[in-house]
């Protein structure tokens, strides 16, 4: 009879054994976990070595300084406001540089309008026009005053003319700018109207 009980306890405590053995996992056993912590350890080590390294982590860190939203663009310049603008010239009239005058016809070259203190300019060929035999209406302007244009005999203006191509001072109350004037032409190309252009202070 005590063969068996032997046997017995034999028996029970194999059970008792087998049974802890088959409750144990590789993922129970503690040397797994603690290798799954070191490696996590190791991995947040290397990330924090890689963003402290020549301080790039201080670089990213520091981006978070800059606010949110749209970045402002610089406003484009403005187009630079022109420096004259040029006179309407009424239909039927010419503007003209004299380089010559007589007292029955003057020679002039066709003008072009500049931003220059002068404002106009010679252009093209010299071109001969007589005075209209039925009377010429003349104007030279009061520089020196800065009034308005004045009525004058042909010669008067002609004489103006004359003193200013030759750069001499022309009488009282008229000066000299550059010799540009308005003119009108009748049918048979001959003037009928000169005008003295009125040109701005600069």
């Amino acid at each position: 009879m005590a063969v068996p009980r032997i046997l017995l306890a034999a028996a029970a405590l194999t059970a008792t054994a087998l049974a802890g053995l088959t409750g144990c996992t590789p993922a129970d056993t503690r040397p797994t976990v603690t290798a799954a912590s070191s490696a996590a350890a190791l991995a947040d080590d290397g990330t924090d070595d890689l963003l402290d390294e020549d301080g790039f982590g201080d670089d990213l860190a520091d981006d978070g300084d800059y606010a949110a939203g749209p970045v402002a663009v610089p406003a484009a310049p403005s187009a630079p406001a022109p420096e004259c603008t040029a006179p309407e010239v009424d239909p039927g009239h010419q503007v003209v540089v004299v380089v010559a005058a007589g007292p029955a016809e003057l020679t002039a070259q066709p003008a072009r309008f500049t931003c220059t203190p002068s404002r106009y300019e010679a252009t093209g060929t010299p071109a001969h026009y007589g005075f209209a035999a039925a009377g010429v209406t003349a104007t030279l302007v009061d520089r020196p005053h800065e009034e308005a244009a004045k009525p004058v005999q042909l010669d008067e203006l002609v004489t103006h003319l004359n003193d200013c191509l030759a750069e001499r001072d022309p009488a009282d109350p008229y000066g000299c700018s550059d010799n540009a004037y308005d003119v009108v032409l009748d049918p048979h190309g001959r003037i009928i109207r000169i005008a003295e252009v009125e040109v701005p202070t600069p």
